[in-house]
C-alpha cells in the first residue's frame, strides 16, 4: 500500500500524520507552516508492511517527496527530494 507521511516542526511543536492522499498530506503540513505553527515540513512517500507472523507492520520511506519553508514574504516554498537507494 502506498502512502505519504508527512511531518512538520517549530516553536511550537512537533506534528506528523499519514494519509494516502498526496495533496492532502501537502495540505495538511502546508497549512501548520503558512499560520506559524511549524517553521518546516517534509511529505515523503512511504511503503507499508502489514505484519504477520515473522513480519513486523511499519512504513518503508522512499527517499522521495518534498519539503517545505515559510520564505520572508509568508508564502511556502516547495522543494522536491529524492535519495536514492
Amino acid at each position: 500500500m502506498v502512502l505519504w507521511l508527512w511531518d512538520a516542526s517549530g516553536s511550537d511543536g512537533e506534528y506528523a500524520g499519514v494519509t494516502d492522499d498526496e495533496g492532502q498530506a501537502l495540505s495538511d503540513a502546508e497549512a501548520l507552516i503558512a499560520d506559524g505553527r511549524a517553521a518546516a515540513a517534509r511529505v515523503e512517500l512511504a511503503h507499508a508492511h502489514m505484519g504477520g507472523l515473522w513480519i513486523h507492520s511499519g512504513y518503508e520511506r522512499t527517499g522521495s517527496g518534498l519539503t517545505a519553508v515559510r520564505t520572508a514574504d509568508g508564502s511556502v516554498r516547495w522543494t522536491r527530494f529524492y535519495r536514492p537507494a
